[in-house]
């Protein structure tokens, strides 16, 4: 079976060559002493990205995890160190090169993206990670248990106590508790809360259950809306605030 240009097969551990349609673990050896090819020339001759690995996914892994406990041990100098300024850039022009000759094939536009995607994935997985450990250390299960379990405290408060950006609380709470999650915390501006108390009141007196219901007898939620004297935007908030669902389906035709 042959594979499709810009596409190097792997499986169980092992990349095949395309030139012999043999399986290694690594091909750039097999290269040279067999086929007579230079790694460049092979991705070249074969419409692979000029970055493309040759060697298996968790052999790759492998050196990267050795690497990395070498470099933390000092048994070896990072290569930005050894090499001199100027070979440093001429390999980044060379890079740079062979990146403009293949980045315009479709394929290896979409490994690019591919790998992009991957990557923001892994970025954001890790990030989840690193808040889940930090929310273990203030005695929550997890991350989501801490953004939940700590609505009443206002983003730049809640930001002071665990060491993040105001902004990641608000975005987190946003992710995890929905839109309403200013509403859900019981933590209203006296404003609000006064509005709060004056709807229940008027559900209240009128004997309606929930939004749906007052809804159904004034036609739609602009009317109901009217009636009370206040805005449909904040009979959404009001109801989303008691725990009830979302109003936006709960309007009928005028």
């Amino acid at each position: 079976m042959t594979a499709a240009p810009g596409v190097q097969p792997e499986e169980d551990g092992r990349v095949q060559c395309l030139e012999c349609r043999q399986w290694f673990r690594a091909l750039p050896a097999h290269l040279n002493r067999r086929e007579g090819l230079t790694a460049d020339e092979y991705r070249e001759r074969h419409g692979l990205a000029a970055t493309h690995p040759l060697v298996s996914s968790d052999l790759s892994e492998r050196w990267r995890q050795q690497t990395t406990a070498r470099l933390h041990a000092g048994d070896v100098v990072p290569i930005a160190e050894r090499m001199p300024p100027e070979g440093r850039a001429a390999a980044g022009r060379a890079g740079t090169a062979r990146h403009v000759e293949t980045s315009s094939r479709p394929e290896v536009r979409d490994r690019h993206r591919a790998a992009v995607a991957k990557g923001r994935s892994m970025a954001h997985a890790n990030k989840r990670a690193a808040l889940d450990a930090l929310a273990t250390t203030r005695g929550y299960t997890d991350w989501g248990d801490l953004i939940r379990s700590t609505l009443h405290l206002s983003v730049n408060r809640l930001g002071q106590n665990v060491g993040r950006d105001p902004r990641t609380i608000a975005y987190w709470r946003n992710a995890i508790v929905g839109p309403g999650w200013k509403d859900r915390g019981g933590r209203l501006h006296p404003k609000r809360q006064a509005a709060y108390d004056r709807l229940d009141q008027l559900f209240t007196d009128r004997g309606w259950g929930d939004l749906e219901a007052a809804v159904t007898e004034a036609g739609s939620l602009n009317k109901l809306a009217r009636l009370l004297g206040t805005g449909a935007a904040t009979l959404r908030a009001w109801q989303l605030h008691r725990g009830g669902p979302r109003s936006g389906s709960a309007e009928t035709p005028s």
